[in-house]
């Protein structure tokens, strides 16, 4: 039987990141009568994916002149693609990806992991109120993100689909148990603080070293994990040596398998200026990790607090139904006493360890998967 739908999913790699662990998992999970097919830009992959794998051969890392020269070469590479296969939809991660995409497809769906009021970028901004609209869909990974389209970028409300980003939660849980190497034994017989994500100025991971600066005066055995690789790397072990911190906060870089980390830790913290859906928080909820969070636009209020209103913003250390949010705008303070909290309560710990898993099953592949519906019809 031949297959009813042909998708392309078009990105520029397929390694360390939300969106790639996204296409990653509805590549592996979408119905099999659906031909997939993953097209990079550069050949990096560290995810599995179902389906076959096309690569534009298009180096990531240019000067500006350069950049605007390969979009040109990979809109040309990436039409040629689309007139010979003949995809019916075509699902694209990250805004280089999505301008190429609604160029290209008359069927484009474009995935929007970001508050994107938020983003640096204002040439992107452009680009979205100019060009989003005529896509066939745009799907936005949280609730509060799809209104600051419609409400500030005058995106059609009914071109965009909201849809979680999807756990694995059973490939999870059986990589959270895997024994951790002998190197890392000693750091995590001590409580410990965790934070997974790419070390740049959005995930501020900076805000993060100096509030466990203070957490280290009242929890002297508590030790930082941060997890993840960027250009940033050189400024934050600065920090850290300048507050004294070299034995108690630990650079493990990018790990295959994070959640061998995330299931040992006492409690995740998510630091981030702005997000979308943050991946990391719904990862170390299905390891029934407490999460800790910055309440940032957006998404972690709509994982942590679902039943407020999307748009309020802590203003004091809020218990939410699933973990704790902290104010977005005051310095370390409130972060530092949620933190000393998590590490000093053992029964919040208990609570919220059962809740972070109760949470976790919400956003599982099989409940996700259903919203991709759609691509059937």
């Amino acid at each position: 039987m031949s297959p009813q739908k042909k998708i392309f999913f078009l990105l520029p790699t397929l390694s360390i990141g939300g969106g790639e662990r996204v296409a990653s998992e509805l590549s592996l999970n979408l119905p099999n009568l659906i031909e997939k097919t993953i097209i990079l830009f550069k050949n990096e992959v560290s995810y599995p994916y179902g389906g076959s794998l096309v690569c534009l051969n298009i180096p990531l890392s240019n000067p500006v002149i350069s950049r605007i020269y390969y979009f040109f070469v990979i809109l040309w590479r990436f039409k040629k693609i689309i007139k010979k296969e003949k995809p019916d939809y075509v699902i694209s991660f990250g805004e280089p990806s999505n301008i190429v995409n609604v160029l290209s497809h008359k069927k484009a769906i474009l995935r929007i992991d970001n508050f994107m009021s938020a983003f640096p970028s204002s040439i992107y901004k452009l680009f979205i109120k100019i060009l989003y609209n005529k896509a066939f869909k745009i799907v936005c990974v949280s609730e509060i993100a799809a209104k600051d389209l419609i409400d500030n970028f005058g995106i059609k409300k009914e071109k965009i689909e909201v849809i979680y980003n999807p756990l694995n939660i059973k490939e999870i849980q059986n990589l959270s148990s895997v024994p951790l190497e002998k190197e890392y034994e000693e750091i995590f017989k001590n409580p410990a603080v965790i934070n997974m994500g790419r070390l740049t100025k959005q995930k501020s991971q900076w805000y993060l070293i100096r509030a466990f600066k203070e957490v280290k005066k009242i929890v002297p055995s508590a030790q930082l994990v941060i997890l993840g690789t960027g250009e940033l790397e050189h400024k934050l072990k600065k920090i850290t040596k300048d507050l004294g911190l070299e034995k108690d906060v630990h650079f493990l870089g990018w790990q295959k398998n994070p959640f061998k980390f995330l299931a040992k830790s006492r409690v995740f913290v998510l630091s981030s200026l702005w997000e979308g859906l943050p991946y990391v928080v719904l990862e170390a909820m299905a390891c029934g990790l407490p999460v800790i969070s910055v309440d940032c636009k957006s998404g972690p209020r709509e994982i942590l607090a679902p039943k407020t209103d999307i748009s309020h913003e802590a203003e004091s250390i809020e218990y939410g139904e699933f973990g704790i949010l902290t104010p977005f705008f005051d310095g370390e303070k409130f972060l530092t006493q949620a933190m000393v909290k998590m590490l000093t309560d053992e029964k919040l710990t208990i609570e919220l360890t059962r809740k972070s898993r109760q949470r976790a099953d919400y956003f599982d592949i099989k409940n996700v998967i259903k919203k991709w519906d759609f691509l059937e019809r």
